[in-house]
């Protein structure tokens, strides 16, 4: 008897390290040892901080004592499942404390080893900003929960990992009359706890009575959720309805993918006709915005599948005739541009719907595939939306598409021309980003100058190399005494700061010398050259000694693109 004594007393401090030992591999902030049904037998690491008392008093209390009433379910249904399966997913619960306020925990469990019918739980203490819940139900609130998914919105290039899931119960428990009796309280606090057990850090929200919205980290933890509800609710002779959202952000800003879910929460509760039919968070915004779902359709199909191709047009300096760069402008292969009347319409419905930032980036991609293939000699100038600019996550992408390893291109070739379809309004992020391309090597251009609102703000702000003035502003400029004032002010301010301006949508010989006479020093349009493919002006330079000869000889050596649409930007005419 007394060796017995002795050896337990032996052995006491090994179980100490023992528990020690588990509770630094678990990463948890407490460790509890419990039986098999629940009652402490041991508490180790912060539990003063967990629960507001000191491990010796927990002792023999159950596990359920320590957390909120309306989560006592949840922990049964997990505790089940553990005896079923022998794991769990990870558990969000909030414990008690005697000051009545609570702390938000991630619970493991796992078998104590040695010990038949003992567990293992860990609390981890989380943050209560990244796991929001409600006071009383233990969902997120709707705020909450857009701010806790849209931090698991996908990178660019990265798989999407989480989608965001809608379900809505059987009519028949949404009644008010049922959700009062024993029955209706007792299945949705089932239903509730299905949602968290399954929901990815606790991310479940209430849409209304009866509806919800969770975050999911696969189609197979959708599928398991669906089941068990479905064998809840079998004795009510109804299914439930579930659309879900696949967490990919194509570049969009973190305010477009909150509003995109919101939007999609509101439609999948007030669809009454179940014709909720979104299949991204960009045919989402587009909606909430306005009625385009068509056209975000086709544009979010144009830049998956990548159906766009360049053309190439010239722009000349006046003084030699010689051509200084060549603008790149977009155009769509045959028949997959439905309901987008051109490439104009196209970049407005990409900016609304948060699609520009990629559209602009696999065009950058295809331009220094072009610069790879054309004679050294050979710029090209790429249009960015200035959407696209303000975007930090765009600036980063970009800049790493211009290092990609492999590239052997001179920064001089590629000029970025900087679009106002969408006006920049935070000009911090674009600023940084221009004088960084500046600083490599980049020329930056100005395109439209002088048809928005920011035109001044960007010359004053950003390094500019060139201005293009805006074609209809010059072209009115022919009848416009007034305009013809202000375009020669333009020119005449753009040469004192060090920049050429490029007078567009010239188509003959008279519109050009009005450029020249009002001080302008390079066009671009029908006169000079139509937009060719890069082929054709590689087969042409391979014809002549300098790609930087006289236009019209280049011109002719070209055969200009059939019945081609309108560049990206707005134009009434095809002049340019």
């Amino acid at each position: 008897m007394e060796t017995d004594r002795k050896n337990d007393a032996a052995g006491e401090p090994d179980r100490r390290l023992e528990r020690l030992a588990a509770l630094a591999f678990a990463a948890a902030d407490v460790l509890f040892e419990v039986d098999r049904a629940l009652r402490i037998r041991h508490v180790g690491g912060a539990a003063v901080r967990l629960t507001g008392h000191k491990p010796k008093s927990l002792k023999n209390l159950s596990l359920f004592d320590l957390v909120s009433l309306s989560d006592r379910l949840l922990l049964r249904r997990a505790i089940e499942e553990f005896e079923e399966k022998g794991t769990i997913a990870r558990l969000t619960l909030r414990f008690l404390r005697p000051d009545d306020a609570s702390v938000t925990a991630i619970l493991g469990l796992a078998a104590l080893p040695g010990a038949p019918g003992e567990r293992l739980v860990t609390a981890t203490i989380v943050d209560r900003s990244f796991v929001a819940c409600a006071d009383q139900d233990g969902l997120m609130s709707r705020s909450s929960f857009l701010d806790f998914a849209k931090r698991l919105v996908s990178q660019p290039g990265e798989a999407t990992r989480y989608r965001v899931v809608m379900l809505a119960l059987p009519d028949l428990v949404r009644s008010a009359t049922l959700r009062q009796t024993g029955i209706g309280k007792a299945f949705q606090g089932e239903v509730e706890a299905i949602l968290r057990m399954h929901a990815e850090g606790g991310g479940v929200t209430r849409l209304s009575d009866g509806s919800f919205a969770y975050v999911a980290t696969s189609e197979d933890s959708e599928r398991i959720v669906e089941r068990k509800i479905q064998e809840v609710t079998e004795s009510l002779l109804a299914s439930v309805r579930i659309r879900d959202l696949p967490l990919d952000s194509s570049l969009m800003e973190q305010k477009e993918v909150e509003t995109a879910m919101d939007f999609a929460l509101s439609a999948f509760n007030e669809d009454i006709a179940d014709a909720f039919s979104f299949k991204s968070l960009p045919e989402c915004l587009a909606a909430a915005s306005r009625n385009d779902r068509g056209l975000a359709s086709s544009c979010r199909n144009i830049i998956e599948d990548e159906t766009f191709f360049q053309v190439l047009q010239p722009v000349i300096a006046f003084k030699t005739g010689h051509v200084q760069h060549y603008e790149v402008l977009t155009r769509f292969a045959e028949g997959v541009a439905r309901g987008l009347a051109n490439t104009s319409e196209f970049v407005k419905v990409a900016e609304r719907i948060g699609m520009i930032n990629t559209f602009d980036l696999l065009n950058c991609v295809k331009t220094l595939k072009l610069l790879e293939k054309l004679p050294a000699g050979v710029k090209l100038a790429l249009n960015l939306s200035g959407r696209s600019m303000q975007s930090p996550e765009f600036g980063e992408r970009l800049l790493s598409v211009l290092d990609s390893e492999g590239r052997n291109i001179a920064a001089s070739r590629l000029l970025i021309e900087i679009t106002e379809t969408s006006g920049i309004v935070d000009f911090d992020a674009p600023t940084e980003l221009v004088r960084k391309l500046h600083t490599r090597g980049h020329n930056i251009c100005l395109d439209d100058f002088g048809a928005g609102a920011m035109s001044f703000e960007y010359l004053r702000r950003f390094p500019v190399s060139y201005i293009k003035i805006d074609g209809q502003f010059f072209r009115s400029a022919m009848s416009n005494s007034r305009d013809r004032i202000l375009v020669r002010a333009i020119a005449r301010c753009s040469f004192d700061v060090g920049c050429r301006t490029v007078a567009e949508m010239i188509e003959t010989e008279m519109e050009a010398a009005l450029a020249r006479e009002l001080g302008i020093e390079c066009g671009q349009g029908w006169l000079f050259g139509r937009p060719v493919t890069a082929d054709a002006l590689l087969a042409a330079s391979t014809r002549m000694p300098d790609i930087g000869t006289p236009a019209t000889p280049l011109q002719q050596a070209v055969t200009p693109v059939a019945n081609i649409q309108r560049q990206r930007r707005p134009a009434t005419t095809p002049g340019s």
